[in-house]
């Protein structure tokens, strides 16, 4: 049996820029948006990557590489906002070698307690903690120190100074404060991998000096991957003076630019253009039309007393407001990177617009002319904007009313969601909301089917013991088979997976519905798909449940696949041991297993080599033993079931 799977942290470099690195879209199935958890394992992965070679270690990084190197450390690292701490916990974890664990974020606000196994590099950011939370991250921070210490992992925190105050005296002594890394450093090996080519003189003018000396880390990412952009377009210079003066523009002008264009726009009609044209920048021009008129009516602004002739055509009014149709009808913005600033404008200084934007993006998606890539951009451009404002109710209101009857948008809800989990402040919240969610009566059917492959494909990459629990609840609330699966899925892969659900479902009982809980557990047992090799108690415990609760006819079939596989594979050459420890403290389930092994013996037809009657045998002498010594005969626990002969 192979190894568990490993959970990645992902879109970890939150300090170096919003968003963290490169923006990866998801998406899965039909028209939809989301990526297999793999897949989102194996970006993040790469990004980790990304960020090491592009990493320059701020001061005092060494102290806290020594302080983590021992097995069971923690290190809790403090500093300025945007000086790196978040991307320099990551580093820290990325560098350490791998003992066999998994890179995990933590969240201290999340239902289960900490899933924590020898060799795990944790990373737990308390950065953007709300202030009534405070005590709650402390208390958190406790008992994911104890677990880590306790079982041998290695533990980053990132604090916020409020909470840096809150220490107790003898935790003070794991703080390590880190410096602001050289900004021109960073700038200068951020180029040298984009490939970027500059001269150094080039890094002298005084507005990029005066940029660096305060920028966040943040900032100095997005600088070059605006320089990128401007030099990857061939429309803004021939060299590396012309992209930094359009990226320089776009970082520090756009915003004042965005704000003078709208304050001299003194029709109402005009800044509605600008406004769609901004939430559908690339989008095709006659969507943007429409969504224009959609948006106008939305808050109250009719025309009925004037003629579609009446005033300037569709292109004069672009030009006036700086855009344009591309040669393939589509809507561009004349300045780089310029829509953001246009979006962020109206959201901010325009809040009475907020919840008609809300509900013109419900309808929005819709428009004609829209295709896969258009409607993506713009769930996650409210998603960006929705969340900058803190409004994420508005993202649920948008997951309920794509999930209902009406014109459902499955795919687009799913994406909301995502981008909601992948927020660093707004993420917990997200996650709370699925939680609860899930755990409501009668849940809408799609809506249940959304949050199974979200909890499946996204939190999972993240938070896997928190998607668990989630699809748990799905399963056994919603009667989700499909959430089952997903469940059983993750739980397969890892034996602290495998673990947390078989403590999390309590099994059934004599004449009850076995799929309240017993086809978990019995899913959990399938020996053609578990990947891993629990310990023999784990699994003692669950056949223990699954033998007590339901009926011979239910558990059977699955005790026979694990005598063929015994008698086929010598990795599991133990598994009539196991079932009869799972059994032995009760003498009638020793005579049903009994019975199916005897069944099992004879439907089998013995040929040389095969070892059916070997196995059968060895359950047999087993059970007697187990009838002579009593329940406590197998009491001493080995490795994984091929170790207890």
């Amino acid at each position: 049996m192979s190894g568990p799977a490993h959970t990645r942290i992902n879109d970890p470099g939150g300090s170096f820029h919003t968003g963290s690195g490169d923006q990866y879209i998801y998406n899965y199935g039909a028209g939809e948006f989301l990526r297999s958890r793999v897949e989102r394992l194996r970006i993040a992965e790469d990004h980790r990557r990304w960020l090491s070679r592009r990493f320059v270690p701020p001061g005092n990084l060494g102290r806290a590489a020594e302080q983590l190197a021992k097995p069971g450390a923690t290190v809790l690292l403090t500093g300025s906002p945007g000086s790196g701490r978040r991307a320099a916990g990551t580093c820290l974890l990325h560098e350490l070698p791998d003992e066999g664990g998994q890179i995990e974020e933590l969240s201290f606000k999340d239902d289960d307690g900490p899933a924590v196994s020898a060799g795990d590099r944790l990373l737990l950011d308390l950065s953007a903690v709300a202030d009534g939370d405070h005590h709650e991250a402390l208390r958190q921070l406790a008992i994911h120190r104890s677990a880590t210490e306790r079982v041998g992992a290695r533990l980053v925190v990132i604090l916020s100074e409020p909470i840096e105050r809150l220490l107790a005296p003898d935790v003070q002594q794991w703080v390590i404060r880190l410096e602001r890394p050289r900004a021109g450093a960073v700038l200068r090996r951020y180029l040298r991998y984009d490939e970027i080519p500059f001269e150094p003189e080039e890094l002298e003018r005084p507005e990029l000096v005066d940029l660096l000396a305060s920028a966040p880390m943040r900032e100095i990412a997005r600088l070059v991957r605006t320089i990128g952009q401007a030099r990857d377009s061939r429309r803004h210079g021939a060299g590396f003076a012309d992209w930094c003066t359009t990226a320089l523009h776009v970082v520090t002008d756009w915003g004042r630019e965005a704000a003078q264009q709208v304050h001299a726009l003194s029709d109402g009609s005009k800044r509605a253009l600008l406004l769609v044209g901004a939430m559908l920048d690339r989008a095709p021009v006659d969507a943007v039309a429409a969504g224009t008129g959609h948006l106008l009516r939305r808050i109250g602004r009719t025309s009925e007393n004037s003629s579609v002739l009446d005033g300037p055509d569709l292109r004069a009014q672009l030009e006036e407001l700086k855009m344009a149709r591309d040669p393939d009808g589509r809507v561009e913005f004349a300045r780089l990177a310029y829509s953001g600033a246009v979006r962020s404008h109206f959201w901010t200084y325009f809040p009475e617009l907020r919840d008609s934007l809300r509900d013109w993006t419900a309808d929005a998606v819709r428009l004609p002319g829209l295709g896969h890539t258009e409607r993506r951009d713009l769930v996650v451009r409210f998603a960006e904007q929705a969340l900058a404002v803190g409004r994420p109710d508005d993202l649920y209101a948008l997951v309920r009313r794509w999930t209902g009857a009406d014109k459902p948008m499955p795919g687009e809800a799913a994406l909301l969601l995502a981008q909601g989990l992948d927020h660093e402040k707004h993420g917990p919240a997200v996650r709370e909301q699925i939680y609860q969610w899930t755990t409501t009566s009668n849940l809408a059917p799609r809506l249940a089917g959304v949050l199974t492959g979200v909890c499946r494909h996204v939190l999972a990459a993240t938070h896997p013991a928190v998607a668990l629990t989630r699809l748990y609840h799905l399963a056994s609330r919603q009667g989700s088979a499909e959430a089952a699966e997903a469940a059983l899925e993750l739980a397969r892969g890892d034996r602290r997976l495998f673990r947390h659900l078989s403590e999390r479902v309590p099994g059934g009982r004599p004449g009850q519905d076995p799929r309240r809980g017993d086809e978990l557990l019995i899913g959990l047992l399938d020996p053609g798909r578990l990947l891993i090799a629990p310990t023999l108690h784990e699994v003692e415990s669950v056949w223990r449940k699954v033998m007590s609760g339901a009926d011979r006819a239910y558990w059977a079939p699955v005790a026979r696949e694990w005598l063929t596989t015994a008698a086929t594979d010598r990795e599991w050459e133990a598994a009539p041991d196991v079932l009869v420890r799972a059994a032995r403290h009760r003498g009638d389930l020793l005579h049903r297993l009994y019975l199916v092994a005897v069944g099992w013996e004879r439907a089998g037809v013995e040929t040389p080599g095969s070892g059916r009657r070997a196995v059968a045998e060895r359950l047999w002498r087993a059970i007697d033993r187990a009838q002579v010594a009593g329940p406590h005969q197998y009491d001493n626990e080995t490795t994984n079931p091929s170790e207890a002969s």
